[in-house]
């Protein structure tokens, strides 16, 4: 088979996999993107690692307190979106650094554990999210601030709803060191789910199916904020 028929096959191969792809419900450029692009890793623009004159720079672990809050008037399908996202995280936190071989391994401190701390200390809300990760013994403090969150686009109708995930999303560092609990960074984060916002008859998909993607996705864009990644998992975020 010559040069020219050799090619003309190899594109006929490709696009005839996107085509299949795309027929069982994945986003097409994302696949060509995986596809042809190299799957280099991505330095998250905020990691959990201490600077090299930092007293705890030769950490292997650092422990991260997680304290998301959610605004007033949060929609009521979202009510628990604070806690299912903290519990999301917790998860991912860590499964994502053990791929981070030059970077220290994260432990989240368990959701329920902070719970806890919160009832033994009424007053929680009066301290700030430094000192409370210092009464944690932790190293970092990730304060999730999550607003205007919604799952369903505005203003449709109640027999024809249709999914269209956002938040706006504002995250603060705290560093904990030999002086205490300190405010090291923050950053805005705005959502969207799906990325390539194809809306969704919500007839057609569950609330409680649509809130879980809703809120792994949300956990994901976060994480890769703090933890390096490879490129694949950051195209394929979105389903």
């Amino acid at each position: 088979m010559n040069r020219r028929l050799s090619g003309r096959w190899a594109r006929r191969v490709v696009w005839g996999t996107l085509v299949a792809v795309a027929a069982i419900g994945c986003n097409p450029l994302n696949i060509a993107a995986f596809m042809f692009a190299r799957d280099e890793k991505i330095d998250a623009p905020y990691p959990l690692a201490f600077d090299k004159d930092h007293p705890k720079k030769d950490k292997d672990e650092v422990v991260v307190v997680l304290l998301p809050h959610l605004a007033p008037g949060t929609p009521r399908e979202l009510i628990t979106a604070d806690r299912d996202l903290a519990d999301k995280l917790a998860r991912l936190l860590p499964e994502l650094s053990k791929h981070n071989k030059d970077k220290p391994k994260i432990r989240v401190v368990p959701p329920a554990e902070v719970d806890k701390f919160k009832l033994r200390n009424p007053n929680w809300k009066q301290m700030t999210a430094g000192e409370i990760g210092e009464k944690l013994h932790a190293d970092f403090v990730l304060e999730i601030e999550l607003s205007n969150m919604r799952l369903y686009q505005p203003n449709t109708g109640s027999q024809v709803k249709i999914y269209e995930g956002r938040a706006e999303v504002t995250v603060y560092i705290y560093e904990i060191g030999p002086n205490g609990g300190e405010f090291k960074d923050r950053y805005p984060l705005t959502f969207a789910h799906p990325k390539d916002m194809i809306l969704r008859d919500a007839s057609l998909l569950s609330e409680a199916t649509f809130k879980q993607e809703y809120i792994e996705n949300l956990a994901k864009a976060i994480a890769h904020m703090h933890v390096d990644h490879k490129a694949s998992t950051h195209m394929l975020t979105s389903r």
